[in-house]
């Protein structure tokens, strides 16, 4: 099998997607080649980000090709027609796995873990302060402020504790983040983070988005059938389709247990109370946060756990990835369930209006790029 890995741009995505993927096939034995925009009549398979994508292109030189859609999206009519007529997907996560089957059957999870080199085993110490480290989008950090942020403002009446927060501040602006009791530093995200990263004791990966009115929410949307018993008390959870678990592979590179919340992606990793701890609500973050900063051994115990779960995943990836292209793509099925894809991309602008200062950021930053 000959395969070409294609990407005009270099960004966090094409590293793990087409750079990392094609020195793994290179390292089996596969041919592969980096940026052969000419030549695809050479090669069985051709590997594209959804953002510059050359799938008619490919198709004209070679129409037996196959064409992979690395990280495609859902923004645009465009968008909604490459993922369907690719031949397979390459996703993030159970999450957009799930949510990108409607448009093509053929999609394979394929872990957006950055190229990392694991750091010297490490056996956590007893220390007064407690220092809790974050990294990944802006955003996530200012969607904790009814989880995390009141769990470590309590965590703080009884230790030091340091809330260590990573990420890219020079484009996205400094988060809004007053936890009080809690001392907030806030890096600028770098190649070499996970140094930083070393020298905490516990990660947090929070995922879930802030709900307005949630007890209202709980009622509004509830159907009027007494027989599905609903309750004020039912968890309702809000995460985004790209939530995936590639922000606990540095965690765990580092020698840290992770606290996260409740999706899918991070459950499939972290086994509560074996290879991390789950919470959602601040009363359950904040027991998870105590337990690990109370036990050195337990932090120890978590971080070697999850290391070997994320280790194993991503040492399948090669073989999963080569099996996915050796198959025949499966057909499309005549499945409605819910509103099209179509008609929730025309609903997209009703979610930008409520949009601040964040976003206008996040626009300006990606238009810059």
């Amino acid at each position: 099998m000959r395969i070409v890995l294609n990407t005009h741009v270099d960004d966090a995505a094409s590293r793990v997607c087409i750079v990392r993927l094609a020195a793994s096939l290179t390292a089996r034995g596969i041919d592969a080649s980096v940026n052969d925009w000419s030549n695809y009549d050479a090669y069985d398979v051709a590997v594209f980000m959804a953002y510059d994508a050359e799938l008619d292109e490919a198709r004209r030189q070679n129409p037996g090709i196959k064409v992979v859609l690395a990280d495609p999206k859902q923004s645009s009519p465009e968008a909604l027609d490459l993922a369907r007529r690719a031949d397979l997907l390459l996703v993030s996560s159970v999450e957009q796995r799930d949510v990108f089957l409607r448009l093509n059957r053929n999609a394979l999870i394929h872990y957006m873990f950055p190229p990392l080199i694991a750091v010297e085993p490490r056996q956590h110490d007893e220390e007064r302060a407690t220092v809790v480290a974050y990294h990944g989008n802006r955003v996530h950090l200012e969607a904790m402020r009814d989880s995390v942020a009141p769990a470590l403002a309590l965590l703080s009446r009884r230790r030091d504790v340091e809330l260590s927060s990573i990420y890219n501040i020079a484009a996205l602006g400094k988060a809004h983040l007053d936890i009080p009791g809690v001392r907030v530093t806030h890096m600028q995200w770098t190649e070499d983070f996970v140094d930083h990263l070393a020298r905490a004791d516990i990660g947090i990966a929070p995922n879930e988005l802030p709900l307005r009115n949630r007890d209202d929410a709980l009622e509004l949307t509830a159907y009027a059938d007494g027989e599905l018993m609903y309750e004020p008390f039912d968890h309702l959870v809000r995460f985004k389709a790209s939530a995936n678990p590639g922000r606990l592979y540095p965690f765990a590179v580092a020698g840290l247990p992770v606290v996260s919340d409740f999706v899918p992606s991070a459950a499939q990793f972290i086994f509560d109370g074996e290879s991390g701890l789950l919470a959602s609500s601040a009363h359950g973050w904040f027991e998870a946060l105590e337990k690990l900063a109370d036990s050195p051994t337990l932090r120890t115990k978590l971080a070697s756990a999850l290391y070997a779960r994320l280790a194993s995943a991503y040492d399948a990836q090669v073989d999963a990835f080569l099996e996915a292209c050796a198959r025949e793509p499966l057909p499309p099925v005549d499945l409605v369930s819910g509103a099209s894809p179509e008609e929730q991309l025309a609903r997209l602008d009703r979610y930008e209006r409520p949009r601040g200062r964040l976003w206008r950021r996040v626009v300006a930053a990606l238009r810059k790029s």
